[in-house]
């Protein structure tokens, strides 16, 4: 069984109840309202270790590596605050020292245009292969990649290539085949494999790190067992030796991170590494992946749609509303009045994350509902038919950091034409910006955002 050294820890430092005059102001012991977790948070005292010393040693340190052998990493470092501080960290990595500019394409978090805004990069967006009428995804291919590379002159290559596969829709781009592209110019690959961290223990390894990325972040609580806020930074074996300097990785986590971070949520993912090096669990996992294909077939014949294989995400159920006659939104009230909820919502697509703590009972009370829903929409002749949005490269008028820091107004959306936006625009869940800080609003962004119910936005003053 595999050691949990920030567990361990915790367990004895919780059975020692020594006199405590350090924080939490909790000091282990209450009150009554907080005693069920208050014995296990902890600030950095001695022998606790802290999570973003530089040097080799201590029960964080010894976690970490635990994890390193798990995802066959040079480095698996730990993020209490998602994947959100370990997309700052592997940006800031990418540019220092070099060129900050990066080509990234066009779904990304908005974790990723505020640590634009920090670390003041400048973007080249792909947009090549937006499909299924969402902003939540993109089908990227290695000619859409080689395309845009070679049309850079000599000495102007970004500094990185930056996607992020799965996406919010299940999509899971080829990551073997960008990475040799991205070789080929000998620029590294960044991922933002947040849904992903389940990937690298299927019987086929779908990690991006196993398929050739040099960086990448996995947010550990969104398909793991794993707290809120429990995040992976991965650095590949094959990457570029200053990447793989653990003291100096450390050292730009602590640029953006807080220095107070959660021992809960550090001792839930030492948890989890045990948990993923149970062959018990990686069996579940995996034979949960067939389940859940048997089950989209089953949604099939009732006669919803489903996004489903071959480049989908396994354990990530999206359906498409608009052949049913149902809007995206609407169905997902629906299936919260049978006690079903879901991850995500818009217009033509209905989101749901399947883990293996999900069982058969819950399988069988979603096909139940979604008979119930369909004989509904039967009934009814609401046929609703979604406006497909045409997204389209924006202007560029100022730099992602000029825009955000500069002075600013709310007008309404009809007022904002022709203006330059300053806080980035984003639907949230999933965060993905429609119109970025810098970006001109012109007449088609204006109709994308009233098509998510966004009327006032804030523009450069």
């Amino acid at each position: 069984m595999m050691k949990t050294p920030i567990y361990d820890f915790l367990n004895k430092y919780k059975s020692e109840n020594n006199i405590r005059f350090h924080m939490p102001g909790h000091k282990g012991r209450g009150p009554n309202e907080l005693k069920a977790v208050s014995p296990y948070d902890i600030t950095e005292i001695s022998r606790a270790d802290f999570l973003f010393d530089t040097s080799n040693n201590g029960i964080i340190s010894e976690s970490e590596k635990n994890a390193s052998q798990l995802f066959n990493s040079a480095l698996s470092l730990y993020s209490t605050e998602g994947s959100t501080l370990a997309i700052k960290t592997m940006l800031y990595l990418a540019v220092r020292g070099k060129s900050r500019k990066i080509l990234a394409a066009r779904n990304v978090h908005k974790s990723f245009i505020n640590a634009c805004a920090l670390i003041d990069i400048d973007v080249d967006w792909l947009y090549t292969g937006m499909a299924l009428n969402s902003v939540c995804t993109i089908n990227l291919t290695s000619t859409d990649l080689e395309n845009a590379l070679s049309a850079y002159k000599k000495g102007e290559l970004p500094s990185a290539v930056y996607i992020t596969t799965p996406d919010y829709l299940g999509n899971i781009l080829n990551v073997k085949s960008l990475s040799n592209v991205c070789k080929k110019y000998d620029i590294p690959l960044l991922v933002d494999n947040a849904h992903g961290a389940y990937l690298n223990f299927l019987t086929e390894n779908l990690h991006p790190l196993s398929l050739g990325a040099d960086i990448c972040c996995d947010s550990a609580h969104k398909t793991l067992p794993c707290l809120t806020g429990g995040a992976y930074l991965h650095i590949s074996n094959n990457t570029r030796d200053e990447f793989k300097n653990r003291a100096a990785v450390k050292e730009a986590m602590q640029i953006f991170a807080t220095t107070s971070p959660s021992y809960l949520i550090l001792e839930s993912i030492d948890l989890c590494n045990r948990i993923l090096n149970d062959k018990k669990y990686i069996g579940r996992l995996n034979q949960l992946c067939k389940r859940v294909k048997k089950l989209k077939a089953e949604i099939k014949s009732i006669g919803f749609k489903v996004i489903d294989e071959p480049c989908t995400e396994p354990l990530k159920l999206v359906l498409l509303t608009n052949e049913l006659g149902i809007n995206g939104k609407e169905l997902l009230c629906l299936l919260e009045k049978h006690n079903i909820f879901c991850e995500y919502a818009d217009e033509s697509a209905v989101v749901l994350m399947i883990s293996p703590e999900n069982n058969e009972d819950d399988f069988n009370a979603l096909l139940s509902a979604l008979k119930d829903i369909k004989k509904e929409a039967n009934n009814h002749s609401c046929f609703y038919k979604d406006n497909y949005i045409n997204i389209q490269p924006a202007e560029k008028k100022m730099s992602i950091r000029d825009a955000l820091f500069s002075k600013t107004e709310t007008v309404p959306i009809d007022k904002a034409l022709g203006r330059i936006c300053a806080s980035s625009v984003s639907i949230c869940p999933p965060c993905i910006p429609l119109v970025i800080s810098g970006e001109v609003f012109d007449r088609n962004a204006i109709n994308l955002l009233k098509r998510y119910s966004i009327f006032s936005v804030n523009v450069v003053q």
